[in-house]
């Protein structure tokens, strides 16, 4: 049985006991290498104490990679006020991505049972769309959803290289790309938004770029390119569009938030590679609220920050763990008008809704 990175999500195909892909090994030895190690804990000459120099920057690197993969012990925010409960929803094999519908329903993307459920608001079944395969209403990894104005479904179907539009009751309206790097072609898309005019937008992630479709499909615009620079991105994921046309991005390799234009010009950038409060490893899904406030799925953190709209940070849930309120791996996100929230908790296979206090 083929099972998915703890890392990364992608398909771990060999070996068969490894909980890393390929790719995340290779990185993990290229840390723990001696070479790399002495990279970085060059000094400039002259060298004053060099055996500390080089001993602190090996417990940094150390450090460093033990809290990526194990999770942060970052300082913490006063607590925020309210509760966590676990939703009695379905069996999970790969959760990831999350919308919902004006009731309030859940569309709930399971990526490795190849399908959606919608789940009623307490995390009660309903129904299942889609099935594994290539065709209109199938899924191949599917890794994230959106809904627009009047309750269609868009999922990001990244192993076919696509977008579909469904009704809310899955009935396949639309597909939308195909696997490659032209214009209008996606390779691996991780995120979707849609904004009041029902256009779509699309985290291109194998393509390092944001792609905008109209409500019939159409390209319209295309922006960024590999880098670290505004603008650029590195395997970007999650993207948000809010109130005004501003679209948001997780740019998950650079471990920060980038923030566009309506014309996809940048316009800020928030956070590092850290632990800390504001910083990141590895965003994956990104959420504005009413008040502009942007929520962020820290997954290898295993929290869910909020910074404020000019990226200040101002509140972090959960630690890594199974109990209410701790996660492993959150993913997919919504926020209500009250502030209270959803979560995807991946690795622990389960919802989480988050009640702030006062609220019913």
């Amino acid at each position: 049985m083929s099972t998915t990175c703890v890392r990364c999500s992608r398909l771990v195909e060999a070996p068969a006991e490894s909980v890393l892909c390929a790719a995340c090994r290779g990185r993990l030895r290229r840390l723990l290498s001696p070479r790399a190690s002495l990279l970085r804990a060059r000094v400039p000459r002259p060298r004053i104490w060099p055996v500390p120099i080089a001993l602190a920057g090996a417990l940094v690197l150390i450090g460093g990679l033990l809290r990526q993969f194990n999770g942060p012990t970052p300082e913490a925010f006063p607590a925020p006020q309210g509760h966590w409960q676990i939703l009695n929803g379905p069996q999970f094999i790969s959760p990831v991505g999350m919308a919902a519908d004006r009731l309030g329903n859940l569309y709930v993307v399971d990526a490795a049972s190849y399908h959606v459920d919608k789940l009623a608001p307490d995390g009660t079944f309903m129904a299942t769309l889609g099935t594994r395969g290539t065709g209109p209403g199938q899924f191949e990894r599917p890794s994230a959803i959106a809904l627009d104005g009047i309750g269609n479904l868009y999922v990001a179907d990244a192993a076919n290289g696509r977008v579909e539009k469904l009704s809310s009751t899955g009935v396949p309206l639309g597909t939308w790309g195909a696997p490659g790097s032209a214009p209008g072609q996606l390779d691996g898309p991780r995120g979707v938004a849609v904004d009041r005019e029902g256009n779509v937008y699309v985290a291109d992630t194998g393509n390092d770029r944001v792609q905008k479709l109209s409500p019939l499909g159409k390209l319209m615009a295309s922006w960024g390119r590999p880098g670290q620079g505004p603008g650029e991105f590195r395997e970007p994921y999650g993207v948000s569009v809010d109130g005004d046309g501003a679209i948001y991005v997780a740019d998950h390799w650079n471990n920060r938030i980038q923030k566009l234009s309506p014309t996809g010009a940048p316009v800020a950038q928030w956070g590092t590679y850290g632990f800390d409060r504001g910083q990141f490893n590895n965003p994956r899904t990104v959420v504005v609220d009413i008040h502009g406030d942007v929520y962020v799925s820290d997954s290898f953190n295993h929290r869910i920050q909020e910074l404020s709209s000019t990226g200040v940070p101002l509140a972090e849930w959960g630690t890594r763990g199974g109990d209410p309120g701790q996660f492993r791996r959150p993913e997919g996100l919504i926020v209500d008008d009250t502030g209270g929230m959803v979560v995807v908790d991946a690795d622990n296979d389960r919802l989480q809704r988050y009640v702030p206090a006062g609220v019913q």
